[in-house]
């Protein structure tokens, strides 16, 4: 099954406050919803792949983090702690940029787990979002970077055609790495 575009709304966080992560918190729709760094979201496929992964662990009740949002965000930073996962992959105040991300619902259908994707709901939900916490939403999408790479921990010397299945064996490995 071809995934659609994940919900994932790159925002300008430069004008906010310094107690934006507790407004957002305070703020936000559900779990479903959190900030991720700029860096941390580098493709389509990572993002799903942590979407199954931290769904999954809490259909089995195997997740690590209390949250579907921390269990999602330990996935992205590709570590076992979830206090690691803040660090690596949540932002800091330091930040120009971040990622407000809307993990989708799922159906299970023959043992398979599919998202529900309503993309004009997250969209509608994000403009209440920004306008409450003093972002803006701006255009862009997941991208490869090997700055990013470096931050979450994942050392190539390249970007080539093998890079995302890097990524994805890293987020996999979260559930090795302790």
């Amino acid at each position: 099954m071809e995934m659609p575009k994940f919900p994932c709304f790159k925002v300008d966080i430069s004008n906010c406050k310094d107690d934006l992560i507790n407004q957002f918190l305070e703020k936000r729709p559900s779990q479903n919803w959190l900030l991720l760094a700029e860096y941390a979201a580098q493709s389509e496929q990572q993002l799903w792949t942590a979407w199954l992964l931290s769904q999954r662990s809490f259909i089995r009740n195997r997740a690590l983090a209390r949250s579907i949002d921390a269990e999602f965000l330990r996935y992205m930073a590709g570590t076992h702690h979830v206090s690691e996962a803040f660090k690596k992959a949540g932002i800091c105040m330091t930040q120009k940029m971040a990622w407000i991300v809307h993990l989708p619902d799922y159906q299970i259908e023959e043992d398979q787990i599919y998202p529900i994707v309503d993309l004009e709901k997250s969209s509608q939900m994000l403009k209440g979002l920004v306008d409450v916490l003093g972002m803006s939403h701006t255009e862009g999408e997941p991208e490869i970077t090997l700055e990013g790479l470096l931050k979450l921990g994942i050392d190539v010397e390249t970007i080539d055609d093998k890079t995302e299945d890097i990524i994805i064996g890293f987020t996999i490995s979260s559930d090795l790495n302790s």
